[in-house]
Protein backbone atom coordinates (compact mmCIF):
# COMPACT_ATOMS: atom_id res chain seq x y z
CA UNK A 1 0.00 0.00 0.00
CA UNK A 2 1.68 3.14 -1.02
CA UNK A 3 0.50 6.11 1.50
CA UNK A 4 1.38 9.81 -0.26
CA UNK A 5 1.09 12.77 1.77
CA UNK A 6 1.19 16.59 0.86
CA UNK A 7 1.37 19.51 3.32
CA UNK A 8 0.09 23.23 1.87
CA UNK A 9 0.72 26.19 4.02
CA UNK A 10 1.06 24.61 7.38
CA UNK A 11 3.36 25.67 9.71
CA UNK A 12 4.97 22.03 11.26
CA UNK A 13 4.18 20.03 7.93
CA UNK A 14 6.80 17.68 8.60
CA UNK A 15 5.49 16.76 11.82
CA UNK A 16 2.13 16.50 10.95
CA UNK A 17 3.08 14.37 7.50
CA UNK A 18 4.48 11.78 9.85
CA UNK A 19 1.66 12.01 12.17
CA UNK A 20 -0.53 11.50 9.51
CA UNK A 21 1.49 8.40 7.93
CA UNK A 22 1.76 7.08 11.43
CA UNK A 23 -2.55 7.36 11.85
CA UNK A 24 -3.25 6.24 8.40
CA UNK A 25 -1.05 3.61 7.77
CA UNK A 26 -2.75 1.99 11.28
CA UNK A 27 -5.74 2.53 10.01
CA UNK A 28 -5.33 1.02 6.78
CA UNK A 29 -2.47 -1.51 7.69
CA UNK A 30 -4.84 -4.59 7.76
CA UNK A 31 -6.62 -3.58 4.31
CA UNK A 32 -3.30 -3.45 2.88
CA UNK A 33 -4.43 -6.43 0.51
CA UNK A 34 -7.59 -4.59 -0.67
CA UNK A 35 -5.78 -1.03 -0.70
CA UNK A 36 -3.68 0.09 -3.14
CA UNK A 37 -2.76 3.92 -2.64
CA UNK A 38 -3.71 6.39 -0.10
CA UNK A 39 -3.27 9.91 -0.91
CA UNK A 40 -3.40 12.30 1.49
CA UNK A 41 -3.83 16.47 1.59
CA UNK A 42 -3.48 18.91 4.47
CA UNK A 43 -4.15 21.90 3.68
CA UNK A 44 -5.09 25.67 5.42
CA UNK A 45 -8.08 26.84 3.74
CA UNK A 46 -8.45 30.75 5.44
CA UNK A 47 -4.39 30.79 6.06
CA UNK A 48 -3.79 33.03 8.98
CA UNK A 49 -6.84 34.02 9.80
CA UNK A 50 -7.93 31.18 12.01
CA UNK A 51 -10.82 29.15 12.52
CA UNK A 52 -11.78 25.74 11.69
CA UNK A 53 -10.15 25.90 8.38
CA UNK A 54 -7.55 23.35 8.61
CA UNK A 55 -9.02 20.59 5.83
CA UNK A 56 -7.78 16.88 5.89
CA UNK A 57 -8.80 15.21 2.30
CA UNK A 58 -8.04 11.53 1.23
CA UNK A 59 -8.36 9.30 -0.78
CA UNK A 60 -7.99 6.09 -1.43
CA UNK A 61 -7.60 3.64 -3.89
CA UNK A 62 -8.84 0.12 -3.71
CA UNK A 63 -8.73 -2.62 -6.09
CA UNK A 64 -12.47 -2.06 -7.93
CA UNK A 65 -13.40 1.28 -6.49
CA UNK A 66 -12.17 4.36 -4.50
CA UNK A 67 -13.15 6.12 -1.47
CA UNK A 68 -12.54 10.52 -1.15
CA UNK A 69 -13.12 11.80 2.71
CA UNK A 70 -12.77 15.04 3.95
CA UNK A 71 -12.40 16.47 7.58
CA UNK A 72 -12.58 20.21 8.53
CA UNK A 73 -11.46 21.34 12.17
CA UNK A 74 -9.35 24.10 14.00
CA UNK A 75 -6.48 21.94 15.01
CA UNK A 76 -4.87 19.58 11.81
CA UNK A 77 -3.90 16.78 14.70
CA UNK A 78 -7.22 16.33 15.66
CA UNK A 79 -8.52 16.57 12.20
CA UNK A 80 -6.82 13.67 11.14
CA UNK A 81 -7.20 11.58 14.69
CA UNK A 82 -10.77 12.31 13.13
CA UNK A 83 -10.50 11.13 9.61
CA UNK A 84 -8.36 8.11 10.60
CA UNK A 85 -11.24 6.59 12.31
CA UNK A 86 -13.37 7.13 9.70
CA UNK A 87 -11.02 5.92 7.11
CA UNK A 88 -10.77 2.11 9.19
CA UNK A 89 -14.55 2.01 9.61
CA UNK A 90 -15.50 3.06 6.15
CA UNK A 91 -12.83 0.77 4.16
CA UNK A 92 -14.16 -1.90 6.71
CA UNK A 93 -17.95 -1.25 5.10
CA UNK A 94 -16.77 -1.62 1.32
CA UNK A 95 -15.06 -4.61 2.02
CA UNK A 96 -17.80 -6.27 4.10
CA UNK A 97 -20.16 -4.88 0.97
CA UNK A 98 -17.85 -6.50 -1.91
CA UNK A 99 -17.61 -9.76 0.29
CA UNK A 100 -21.87 -9.73 0.20
CA UNK A 101 -21.69 -9.44 -3.58
CA UNK A 102 -19.31 -11.87 -3.95
CA UNK A 103 -21.38 -14.20 -2.07
CA UNK A 104 -24.42 -13.70 -4.07
CA UNK A 105 -22.48 -13.99 -7.52
CA UNK A 106 -21.50 -17.51 -6.47
CA UNK A 107 -23.61 -20.67 -7.69
CA UNK A 108 -24.83 -22.36 -4.66
CA UNK A 109 -22.91 -25.84 -3.54
CA UNK A 110 -24.70 -29.01 -5.19
CA UNK A 111 -26.44 -30.87 -2.40
CA UNK A 112 -25.01 -34.87 -2.29
CA UNK A 113 -27.10 -37.07 -0.72
CA UNK A 114 -25.87 -38.97 2.05
CA UNK A 115 -26.17 -42.59 2.07
CA UNK A 116 -26.03 -44.60 5.40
Amino acid sequence: MEVQIKAKGLPAAKTLRTHAARRIQGALGRFGHVVQSVSVRLSDINGPRGGADKLCRIVIQMKNRSLVMEELGDDMRRVIDRIAERVQYNVSRQIEKLAAINRQLLPEPALVPVRT
